[in-house]
């Protein structure tokens, strides 16, 4: 019997990137990054006020640590010792972004502020606090805790959008880092982000990935791609791909992209995809040796709905009529390694990126003669 494929199975890209490339060279001046002096205190007012922003879109699982863990970090702040410096981005005054500290922010709003953290755990002050909540602390216990010193780096409202990703990421230092998307989900917030996610639940692309893991953003990572690909040609592609598609995000956040037309287009060609693969198999390389086919690979996403959404979205029909074979094509020339290995080592860089468009073209190209 055929081993079912894993509906929310996405294989692992190597891009070819250490790091977030500086496309855009900017002046240290651009970097406004300051030290405010604070106390733990300080920041338990702030929370409590409602001016720490935990709804960020590019974290958005915002409770991730068990009791346990939250009651760790506590035991830290009742022991004296400095916690980790905390990263805020500066919306306005009364708002502040998190950066980097979103679970230890959360474990002190439970504890500090909704008191609805019982202390478990501890390894240090177990006889001494065990299930005690903040309002059970002396009064002098909850002003040690108030007055412990801490270190927030905080980024001035104003920075340039490219600026704030590389600093995003390069300062993503946190026990759960960020994915690029969810990154991005931040720095884009608004026109660009608010199209993306509408194309994310597109009806077709639902039922290809309604099924893949959300909590970090992964079904807008694809949506991105494909819009990066539609809105630049392939060929003016340059490295690293987080660059490329932050290109075409500050396209759409300033209007120079037809998104009625876009959306249409990646709608009907989702659709010639399902006609043509089927939703098990599309975007699947096939296994060596195998019937079976392997995880959803999005270098092949790619390719294949934006070559069909923007070269061939008049060839519709013939490629149905000669489904076979396309079909039979495309497996033959994905089982060579020479081929496959462009979907799956060094996908960002630009000789495997302008050579995956080139060969999947010709082979499309080829049965339309």
């Amino acid at each position: 019997m055929m081993e079912e494929v894993i509906y929310d199975e996405v294989e692992h890209e190597d891009e070819y990137e250490e790091m977030v490339a500086i496309t855009h060279p900017f002046s240290p001046s651009d970097i406004k990054l300051s030290n405010p002096p604070m106390n733990l205190g300080d920041l338990i007012e702030m929370i409590n006020a409602g001016w720490i922003n935990f709804g960020t879109e590019y974290q958005r699982a915002p409770d991730l640590w068990n009791k346990k863990k939250k009651s760790m970090l506590i035991e830290s702040v009742l022991l004296g010792l400095r916690l980790p410096a905390f990263y805020f981005e500066e919306v306005d005054k009364r708002k502040w972004n998190i950066i980097d500290g979103l679970q230890r922010c959360c474990a002190i709003k439970d504890f500090c502020v909704d008191g609805t953290l019982e202390l478990q755990g501890l390894e240090f002050l177990g006889d001494k606090f065990t299930d005690k909540c903040y309002s059970d602390l002396p009064f002098e216990t909850r002003r040690d805790i108030k007055m412990l010193p801490i270190t927030v780096n905080l980024l001035a409202k104003g920075v340039p959008d490219f600026v704030k990703y590389v600093l995003f990421k390069r300062l993503n230092t946190g026990g759960v880092n960020l994915t690029p998307q969810e990154i991005r989900n931040a720095v884009y917030h608004g026109k660009a982000i608010d199209v993306v996610r509408d194309m994310s639940k597109d009806s077709v692309f639902v039922r290809f990935f309604g099924n893949i893991k959300k909590d970090r953003c992964q079904d807008m990572d694809f949506v991105s791609r494909f819009i990066a690909f539609y809105v630049n040609d392939y060929k003016m592609y340059k490295p690293d791909m987080d660059s490329f598609i932050n290109e075409s995000m500050e396209l759409l956040k300033n209007g120079k992209v037809n998104v009625v037309q876009m959306k249409s287009d990646f709608h009907e060609s989702l659709e010639l995809c399902e006609r043509l693969f089927g939703l098990k198999n599309a975007f699947r390389k096939p296994l060596h040796g195998s019937e079976r086919r392997g995880p959803i690979n999005k270098a092949y996403f790619e390719v294949l709905v934006t070559l069909f959404a923007k070269q061939f979205r008049h060839s519709y029909d013939l490629l149905v009529q000669k489904k076979d074979l396309l079909l039979m094509n495309l497996d033959a020339v994905m089982r060579t390694n020479s081929y496959s290995i462009l979907f799956s080592g060094g996908t960002g860089a630009p000789y495997s990126v302008n050579k995956r468009f080139v060969l999947t073209t010709n082979i499309i190209n080829d049965i339309l003669v």
